[in-house]
């Protein structure tokens, strides 16, 4: 049972494992698009930045900038590439199939349906199979403890040869016959005291240890439940938070744009600084949204799901 347990435990983990990475190739995806959406509007930055300068309204400078601007972000196109790559070899090898492309869905098609709540029954951690074989452990030194405690008590052997006939009788008080054998049982145990005491202190002693660490698994498990259930809170108020902010950064790339157009209080460095924020904030934005449905996954493993 100790032994099944520990299989259900890898098989929980392996599930979350495929899940986790399933997610993080779709949060590669989307920052992958995210990334290939600014390289063009970086572009059209280029050929607007060029028609201003023949305008007289912005510098060569200008210019320059806004192509070394496209470059930076076109730059790190490969790396979101090679990390979709990896990704799908990853979770090629967690399916037990030769590395290639993964049929997959995209981030934004994944919907959080549930209600998670604080507060979860310290029951459903029996679920879990690393709890279920810390138990099996502490019964099995628990009743190491009571076959320990079996060898203070004399032991018989009654066999056929030994057994009561009317040819036997007169033999019936011999030291060798059966009754001597009991008195050799009965004295037995009394010159193993020493051993058999020691035998139970050892029993003991394991029992307790396995006892220990049967609280822990519990006290790890429901660590790791809470963690999960503040992880995907945190998430959850990131991407509201995120969303305004992203909302208020277009703004000021649309507003610096049109400003450097038609007035000269701004130029293009504070066009610049918009559009890098921009871009940070919706490539971070991805990374909310992973760490939501990641820790969906990291709650399903510590509540023990994925093995039946």
């Amino acid at each position: 049972m100790q032994s099944n347990a520990y299989k259900k435990a890898v098989q929980t983990q392996l599930v979350s494992d495929i899940a986790t990475d399933y997610y993080a190739l779709l949060a590669y995806d989307a920052q992958l698009q995210v990334t290939l959406k600014t390289v063009e509007n970086r572009s059209q930055d280029v050929s607007t930045m060029k028609l201003l300068k023949e305008s007289d309204v912005v510098t060569g400078a200008a210019v320059v900038q806004s192509e070394a601007n496209r470059y930076s972000v076109e730059v790190t196109i490969p790396d979101w590439r090679q990390n979709i790559r990896e990704t799908e070899n990853a979770l090629s090898i967690l399916l037990g199939r030769n590395p290639g492309a993964i049929v997959r869905d995209s981030l934004n098609n994944q919907k959080v349906r549930m209600d998670l709540r604080t507060g979860l029954a310290a029951q459903l951690l029996a679920n879990r199979p690393d709890v279920q074989e810390a138990e099996y452990q502490l019964r099995y030194y628990f009743e190491l403890t009571n076959v320990a405690k079996t060898y203070f008590y004399p032991s018989l052997t009654i066999t056929a040869a030994g057994g009561f006939s009317n040819a036997s009788i007169s033999q019936l008080f011999n030291a060798t016959s059966l009754f001597g054998n009991i008195v050799g049982g009965l004295t037995q145990p009394i010159f193993n005291q020493g051993l058999n005491k020691q035998r139970f202190r050892v029993a003991q002693a394991e029992q307790e240890e396995y006892t220990t660490a049967f609280k822990k698994a519990l006290l790890t498990a429901g660590q790791e439940v809470s963690n999960a259930l503040y992880n995907y809170q945190v998430a959850t108020d990131k991407m509201k938070i995120r969303s305004q902010q992203i909302s208020f950064l277009e703004k000021s790339v649309e507003f610096t744009k049109e400003l450097l157009k038609y007035t000269a209080n701004t130029n293009y460095t504070d066009v610049l600084t918009s559009e890098q924020s921009l871009l940070a904030a919706q490539l971070s934005s991805v990374s909310d949204k992973v760490q939501q449905l990641q820790a969906i996954v990291e709650l399903y493993r510590s509540l023990g799901g994925g093995w039946k």
